[in-house]
């Protein structure tokens, strides 16, 4: 059994939070050293495939994938049956978008170890990169079977039940995520997303009041003109024209030119009799979708209820 300690697992669908150059300096700089510690450890035991690993792992969080890669491939030739050694082989074949070596790679590893959750974890995202969710899917969810602390699958395996449509399954992830680490990197905007996608099923399920509690919660992490245009149509079907004004200028305050919300809000100003207020957006609306010649046809026109986020 080797007794290198496991490498962390990059999160592949986040962006590092940007952090001041000093703090860049000072973190190269400490990569570089562990480099340089690592490659004398191993060329005072070249046939050591632990240090090899080490070794790779210092060359990939410094940047250099190839020289990574090829310490990973001196590991294997060194003990064939290492499945940390390819297990990171994948993570760093995945970070050069060699999805498909990649995949082998993780595969092995788990042959080798059915339980090495690194492996899981990379396998189940790269599979649902690759569009395969279904099958993805499994392999996040067993990770977290087996580990509740790894918070990068929990966030992939909530993206990828968005992903497929699972609304309900994507929050209850994303709100687990949430209680463990509440400033996880992008788990606001994908909950924010999560709890959008359920409202819209539930809006579309003329379940209005629980739909608004949704679009609510969805504003609440990250506010987006389509959110608060689904609010506004939400209003509509409620008849609370106050909301639903409130809603649709809210949305254009936040996309200037969003033509539904335009349209909807110029609908409420001559519903409670201000056509002053109705025709400059209906004229908006004109300019910005040039099929609707005349502002008659702005007024006249409809819009699909199906909002999507970017």
């Amino acid at each position: 059994m080797h007794n290198v300690s496991r490498y962390i697992f990059l999160v592949l669908l986040i962006t590092l939070v940007h952090s001041p150059t000093g703090a860049k300096t000072r973190y190269n700089v400490w990569a570089k050293e562990k480099v340089r510690y690592h490659h004398e450890r191993v060329q005072k035991d070249p046939y050591n495939a632990e240090l090899r690993v080490l070794l790779g792992n210092a060359y990939f969080a410094d940047g250099d994938y190839i020289r990574a890669s090829a310490e990973m491939g001196h590991a294997i030739e060194l003990d064939s049956l290492y499945a940390e050694a390819y297990c990171n082989l994948g993570i760093v074949l995945q970070a050069q978008s060699r999805r498909t070596e990649a995949e082998r790679a993780y595969r092995r590893a788990l042959d080798l170890d059915s339980s090495l959750v690194e492996a899981m974890a990379g396998l189940g995202t790269l599979l649902c990169r690759s569009l395969r969710h279904g099958e993805g899917i499994d392999y996040l969810a067993k990770t977290i079977e087996l580990d509740g602390r790894r918070d990068d699958a929990r966030f992939n395996l909530g993206v990828a039940y968005h992903r497929v449509g699972d609304y309900r399954r994507a929050v209850a992830q994303l709100e687990i995520l949430r209680e463990r680490h509440f400033e996880f990197p992008g788990s606001a905007r994908a909950l924010s997303q999560a709890y959008f996608a359920r409202g819209l099923v539930l809006f579309d399920a003329e379940l209005i009041k629980q739909a608004l509690t949704f679009f609510d919660k969805s504003s609440d992490l990250r506010e987006h003109a389509d959110v608060r245009y689904a609010m506004g149509l939400a209003h509509l079907k409620q008849e609370d024209l106050v909301a639903a004004e409130y809603s649709f200028a809210r949305a254009i305050e936040l996309e200037p030119d969003h033509v539904p919300a335009l349209h909807n809000l110029a609908v409420v100003y001559e519903q409670t009799d201000r056509p002053h207020m109705a025709t400059p957006l209906l004229n908006q609306v004109v300019q910005l979708t040039p099929h609707l010649a005349t502002i008659d046809a702005a007024r006249n026109a409809t819009y699909d209820e199906t909002v999507l986020m970017e």
